[in-house]
């Protein structure tokens, strides 16, 4: 498995802080926004697993078939643009499967397979869609890794996690394409962008406890919400 920045910055904090007691983390969930081939989700939960953090449930979600079409900003990389490269992101055919439904079959036997510690839960579909549909059965988040890459969908998870009070004061956020776009540090684009809108909006004080990288377009981090409204 290859690590990747989640694995130096994730376990520098949990290494370092108490984060959590034990009784809060049953009750709290995992999520990733971005599954792909379930590489990140693997990555994560082995972080967890070996930093003894016991959690509800790990939750994914991704489309499976190919990037959607940003419209609300300009898309700043190809394998984003489905129409410069349809199958950067399409799982079902690096897979070389049928659907969607057994790319689903394929990656959570895998996690299983990999790490039983926790139960897994992937969610198909567009996360504007899967997002509600699942508010039944998800918990308070204690981690949200956002690997979307682009700002619409990034915007309408962390706005309707806040919503709803699925992001709650503690809650960690990890952002993977955070360097993605220019003018991070402005947070004039993509994911930092959405993270921006939603602190205004929510009245969010937030405090970036991570980072790697500080050049477009390696640059991701995480953040702790530590109070809102």
């Amino acid at each position: 498995m290859r690590e990747t920045w989640r694995s130096t910055l994730l376990n520098n904090i949990f290494k370092n802080n108490n984060l959590f007691s034990d009784e809060q983390l049953i009750n709290k969930d995992v999520y990733q926004f971005g599954v792909f081939n379930g590489d990140s989700m693997r990555e994560i939960s082995n972080i967890m697993k070996n930093n003894n953090i016991a959690i509800n449930n790990f939750n994914g979600y991704d489309v499976f078939s190919g990037m959607p079409k940003e419209t609300k900003e300009p898309i700043f990389q190809d394998s984003w643009d489905p129409d410069k490269e349809p199958d950067a992101f399409n799982v079902v055919k690096k897979f070389c499967l049928n659907n969607t439904e057994q790319v689903v079959e394929v990656i959570e036997n895998s996690l299983y397979d990999f790490n039983n510690n926790y139960k897994y839960k992937i969610f198909n579909g567009l996360v504007e869609d899967t997002l509600p549909q699942s508010k039944s059965v998800i918990k308070p988040a204690f981690y949200v890794d956002i690997d979307l890459d682009i700002y619409s969908p990034s915007k309408f998870v962390l706005d309707y996690m806040l919503e709803n009070k699925l992001i709650t004061e503690g809650t960690l956020i990890g952002y993977d394409d955070w360097g993605g776009t220019p003018n991070f540090e402005n947070y004039e684009f993509g994911e930092s962008r959405a993270h921006k809108e939603v602190c205004d909006k929510y009245n969010l004080t937030v405090k970036k406890i991570a980072q790697v990288g500080n050049t477009f377009p390696n640059v991701h981090n995480i953040w702790i919400i530590e109070k809102i409204g």
